[in-house]
């Protein structure tokens, strides 16, 4: 069995999902695939080739992409996964995440909020990725008319107290009702917290959203976080599938030597789906069925929650949504289904006890009325 190198990076976010990809490549190849949880250096790197002897690797290191020079692997086949493509020589070939594709994705999910101000945090290192999103967010907005607030302040990582001062007032200061496009999910934490002790309220006067879906920060923010979900997955695919190509074909590899995966999906939360919900009763509902739904929560126990008759908590959260309790169960419980079924590696059967339904049945019958394909024709449609 041939060994292939992944050059992991420490930063562990949604690690699982782009090695899955890799794997998933890897086992049709015939491959071994060797974590190393180290930013490659020249002597790393010859320790390595001469216990395993690599057919070829993959790094993905994340902010340490400047660091490392493709020099030192020489022959070695290698893709770069995650890397600014400006720290790499022009025939390298690297997979990268499409950053403006998915700012322009944040940006629909934004003006569909009922805001009439927008704005962007970037990362206070101001990453490649970064910048990429401002310029796709804010171009997408100025193609509908309309305008974006950008946060220039000075403060950095190194600084955290002036860099949160800053947000405050920047915070304070936005034409409300607002929505911000964070530039992932730390950032949007930040913006969060911000909010909090500027008494601005998320989501009525402030919509937030974020990139990454970190599930540890998205479920702990408070509110919960809405984020941009990219296709991870798909990146750690498209890296292995482009190594096999560069070792098969050798100096004939005749392809494009830059391939980028896009977004998956907007994972909404309560940071961003009630903007304008002037209603505290719907909006505690709201964020109460985003906990509980998939726990076997019923339409009865939230209309319990209501200071007032049930029909009439049934009338404020309909006047307030425009749909049911029971529709704001169900469409949450569909999102957690296509998210399991994301993960090719889980059994059909086995996702029913993680979505909140009694049994597989009831769960293939659902799925089927609200998307109009079985469990498995979306799964084989998506991955």
């Amino acid at each position: 069995m041939e060994t292939v190198l992944y050059f992991q990076s420490q930063a562990k976010v949604n690690a699982a999902e782009k090695l899955s990809g890799v794997q998933d490549v890897a086992a049709k190849c015939g491959w071994f695939v060797q974590i190393v949880p180290k930013c490659p250096s020249a002597k790393l790197l010859r320790a390595l080739e001469d216990f395993w002897h690599p057919v070829g690797a993959i790094v993905e290191c994340g902010g340490t992409a400047a660091t490392v020079s493709p020099a030192i692997f020489g022959e070695l086949p290698v893709v770069f996964f995650d890397h600014d493509p400006s720290c790499l020589p022009k025939n390298a070939f690297c997979v990268t995440h499409d950053s403006a594709a998915t700012a322009r994705m944040a940006a629909r999910e934004l003006m569909k909020s009922g805001a009439t101000s927008f704005a962007y945090v970037p990362h206070p290192k101001r990453r490649f990725w970064c910048e990429e999103r401002e310029r796709g967010f804010v171009s997408a907005l100025s193609l509908n008319g309309r305008g974006c607030r950008v946060f220039s302040g000075r403060g950095s990582s190194a600084n955290p107290t002036r860099y949160q001062r800053e947000l405050r007032e920047f915070v304070s200061e936005l034409p409300k009702p607002c929505a911000l496009f964070a530039a992932n999910d730390a950032v949007a934490s930040e913006v969060l917290a911000a909010a909090l002790f500027a008494d601005v309220k998320v989501p009525d006067d402030l919509a937030v959203i974020g990139v990454d879906d970190a599930h540890d920060i998205c479920e702990h923010a408070k509110p919960t976080l809405s984020s941009v979900k990219p296709d991870f997955r798909r990146g750690g695919e498209l890296a292995a599938i482009l190594l096999s190509a560069r070792i098969r074909d050798k100096e004939g590899f005749r392809g494009s030597r830059r391939r980028t995966f896009g977004p998956l999906m907007v994972v909404p939360r309560a940071s961003t789906r009630m903007l304008g919900l002037r209603d505290a009763a719907v909006s505690e509902a709201i964020d109460f069925i985003r906990r509980e739904a998939c726990s076997g929560l019923t339409a009865a126990r939230v209309l319990g929650r209501f200071p007032c008759s049930r029909r009439y908590a049934e009338m404020r959260f309909k006047k307030a949504t425009g749909h049911s309790i029971l529709d704001e169960i169900h469409a949450v419980r569909l999102a957690r289904a296509k998210e399991l079924l994301l993960d090719g590696n889980m059994p059909l059967k086995a996702i029913s006890d993680f979505c909140g339904f009694e049994n597989p049945n009831s769960l293939r019958k659902f799925f089927r009325a609200q998307t109009g394909k079985t469990m498995t024709e979306w799964r084989e449609g998506t991955l």
